[in-house]
C-alpha cells in the first residue's frame, strides 16, 4: 500500500506540472518564431495567474465574469455527465454480459461481432441519429421525448448521457466477455463443477469478481476515451460545460485550471480504484 501512494504522489505532482506547461505553449511562439525566453515568462505569468485565481476572468454574450466561482456550476455539469454516463454503462455492460453469458455459444459469437461493429461506429453519428430521431418524433406525434438541447437556465441531461455511454457500454461488455471466456477455462472452474456448483452461482461469485478487475484496469482509458466525447457532446447539445468553456475562452490561465480541474478527480477515482485492485488480489 506505501509504494501505491508514494508512486500517486509523485505522479499526481509530474501530472500537475505536465499540465502547467502545457497550458503555457501559446507563450512559445512570437511572430510563428519559437520564443524560449517568453514561454519561460509565460510560465512564470501562469503560475502567478493560478495563485490567484479570483482574478481570472471569462466573457460571455451578456458580459465579463470572474471564473470563480461560476465555474463550479459549469464544472459539475460536464463531471455529472461523464461520470453518470460512466457507471450506467458498467452497470448495464454486467447485466448484458451476464445474460449473454447464459446464451449458447452461436448467439455469443453473434452478439461479439455486433457488438465490435457498433463500438467502431462514431459517436458524433450516433449522437446525430438521436436528435433527429427525437425531432422527427415530436414532428409526428407532437411529443417531445427528450430535451435535446440546453437553453438557458435549462439544463438536458437524458440524451447528452445516453450518447456518451453507448460506446463504452460496448467498450466494457466486450472486455467482460472476453476475460469470462478466459476465467471459464480455468482449472479451478472445473473444481467448481465438480463440486456440483451451478454455472450460475460460478459466474456471479468467482467469474465476474475477478473479469471486474480487468475492467478497472482498463477504466482509464475508458474514461479518457469519453472525455475526448464529452467536447463532441457538449457541442452538439449546446451543453455549456468545462470543454465548452475552453473552447470558447481559449485563454492559458482558463485551459489550465479547467485541465486540472478535470484531472484530479479522474486521478483519485484511478488511484482509489488501484487501491481496491490492490486489497482485492492480496485478500483473493
Amino acid at each position: 500500500m506505501p509504494f501505491i501512494l508514494r508512486d500517486s504522489a509523485l505522479s499526481l505532482v509530474l501530472s500537475v506540472i505536465g499540465i502547467i506547461l502545457l497550458g503555457s505553449i501559446p507563450f512559445m511562439f512570437t511572430n510563428m518564431s519559437f520564443d524560449t525566453n517568453g514561454y519561460l515568462d509565460g510560465i512564470g505569468a501562469l503560475f502567478q495567474a493560478l495563485m490567484h485565481p479570483e482574478e481570472i476572468m471569462y466573457y460571455t454574450e451578456s458580459g465579463k465574469y470572474p471564473l470563480f466561482p461560476s465555474i463550479w456550476n459549469i464544472y459539475g455539469y460536464s463531471l455529472t455527465l461523464l461520470f453518470s454516463a460512466f457507471f450506467i454503462a458498467l452497470i448495464v455492460a454486467i447485466v448484458l454480459a451476464i445474460a449473454i453469458f447464459m446464451l449458447p455459444s452461436r448467439l455469443k459469437d453473434r452478439i461479439r461481432v455486433f457488438s465490435f461493429v457498433f463500438e467502431s461506429i462514431p459517436d458524433v453519428l450516433i449522437a446525430i441519429a438521436i436528435q433527429f430521431f427525437i425531432v422527427w418524433f415530436f414532428k409526428k406525434t407532437n411529443i417531445l421525448l427528450f430535451q435535446i438541447v440546453s437553453l438557458y437556465d435549462q439544463k438536458t441531461y437524458a440524451v447528452p448521457i445516453f450518447c456518451l455511454t453507448i460506446v463504452p457500454l460496448f467498450m466494457i461488455l466486450r472486455i467482460l466477455l472476453l476475460n469470462m471466456e478466459d476465467e471459464f477455462q480455468k482449472d479451478y472452474i472445473d473444481t467448481a463443477k465438480s463440486k456440483g456448483i451451478g454455472e450460475f452461482r460460478i459466474l456471479w461469485r468467482h467469474v465476474l469478481p475477478n473479469t471486474l478487475l480487468s475492467v478497472f484496469h482498463q477504466s482509464r482509458n475508458i474514461l479518457w476515451f469519453m472525455l475526448s466525447n464529452l467536447l463532441m457532446v457538449e457541442f452538439l447539445f449546446n451543453v455549456y460545460g468545462i470543454t465548452t468553456l475552453v473552447r470558447q475562452m481559449g485563454s492559458p490561465e482558463i485551459f489550465t485550471i479547467s485541465m486540472l480541474l478535470l484531472f484530479i478527480p479522474m486521478f483519485l477515482f484511478f488511484t482509489g480504484l488501484r487501491i481496491l485492485t490492490y486489497k482485492w488480489v492480496g485478500e483473493k
